[in-house]
């Protein structure tokens, strides 16, 4: 995450909002913004979880066996498209792996834990890349 802060395709799609070009609205300030919209954000792993690891593993696991993580994790890399390439080609090994515990663990919450993890540890990276490129400029 930290080589990938410094890379231009990262740094046009991180933070997902950049909230310091936002004008503040209802009398909330930007930082207050911020922390609602990453909130947010952060809830909406809890459905990507419920889908690729819960439904498409869990759910199919009867059915497929532990065969049921590969379709998952082509449908999970596709869903990367148009994100920064290291992220898509990464979705393919973290899609796995998150896979691979949902099987073993029969929940999504471990995925989840790991998956708001990664997303805000992004989220974080280009805040401070953004506000370093301030700095020095």
């Amino acid at each position: 995450i930290l080589y990938a802060s410094f890379q231009q395709d990262f740094l046009e799609a991180y933070p997902r909002w950049p909230y310091w070009n936002a004008k503040e609205t209802f009398g909330l300030s930007r930082p207050v913004m911020a922390l609602i919209y990453e909130t947010f954000y952060g809830l909406d792993f809890l459905s990507v979880e419920l889908i690729f690891r819960g439904a498409l593993v869990i759910g199919m696991v009867k059915i497929m066996g532990k065969d049921a993580i590969l379709p998952m994790v082509a449908v999970y890399a596709f869903l990367h498209f148009g994100k920064p390439l290291g992220e898509t080609i990464s979705s393919v090994f973290g899609g796995y792996i998150l896979g691979v515990i949902a099987l073993y663990s029969r929940s999504i919450l471990g995925g989840f834990i790991l998956h708001v993890g990664v997303a805000y540890m992004m989220e974080i990276a280009a805040y401070i890349q953004h506000f370093l490129m301030i700095k020095n400029h």
